[in-house]
């Protein structure tokens, strides 16, 4: 299918054509670290949406084919867009902060991926509701992205909660292991750094 749009906010469709043409790709070498904020009670390494669940996350796979594990460039990224997902709050409850934690996870070889972000997004035919629409046609995109011959590992998208943050969905590819390169380290514990976060995006602790 190749049309236009689909519903008010959605990112068109992926079109017929993007399966034989090549895709805009940004490599991450190895040496690339990268931010998980997650709660306390789980390993910082989890593939949505999990075996047996309906997807979840916003390119989680409507088929099931893979899982998906959303991770950020930047503490600030993954505080975006796990804490700060009602932008018209002010403050912020304390166990939102309290029960989380942040992780710090390597690659075992360079990463793929799509650049779902500024010059990308024409190059295959997106627009940036694939970052900010409903969740459901971005899953259309995953699995285009993830059954392409370029093989990509991944996809790289703008935060919809902070659109300097890039932010990335990391497909379970067989070969892709995670390092834990530090944590995981209680918010709790950082709360200073917390409360600088906190005063970029203009809030407060509850």
């Amino acid at each position: 299918m190749s049309g236009g749009h689909g519903p008010t906010g959605s990112p068109p469709p992926p079109p017929s054509w993007l399966k034989t043409s090549s895709l805009p790709i940004l490599e991450l070498p190895k040496a690339t670290s990268v931010v998980r904020i997650h709660r306390t009670e789980y390993d910082p390494v989890f593939f949505s949406p999990g075996s047996g669940n309906a997807p979840i996350g916003r390119f989680d796979s409507p088929s099931g084919g893979f899982g998906v594990l959303y991770l950020a460039q930047a503490l600030e990224g993954a505080f975006a867009e796990t804490i700060l997902r009602n932008p018209q709050r002010r403050l912020v409850d304390l166990s939102a902060i309290t029960s989380r934690a942040a992780s710090v996870l390597g690659f075992s070889r360079p990463i793929r991926l799509v650049k779902m972000f500024g010059a990308g997004l024409q190059s295959v035919g997106a627009d940036n509701a694939v970052s900010t629409g409903p969740y459901g046609s971005s899953g259309a995109w995953a699995d285009a992205l993830f059954a392409h011959p370029d093989a990509p590992d991944g996809i790289a998208y703008c935060s919809r909660h902070d659109s300097e943050q890039l932010c990335i969905a990391l497909f379970s590819r067989p070969d892709i292991q995670l390092e834990l390169l530090s944590g995981p380290t209680p918010l709790s514990d950082v709360l200073a750094d917390v409360a600088s976060i906190l005063r970029r995006y203009g809030k407060g602790i509850a």
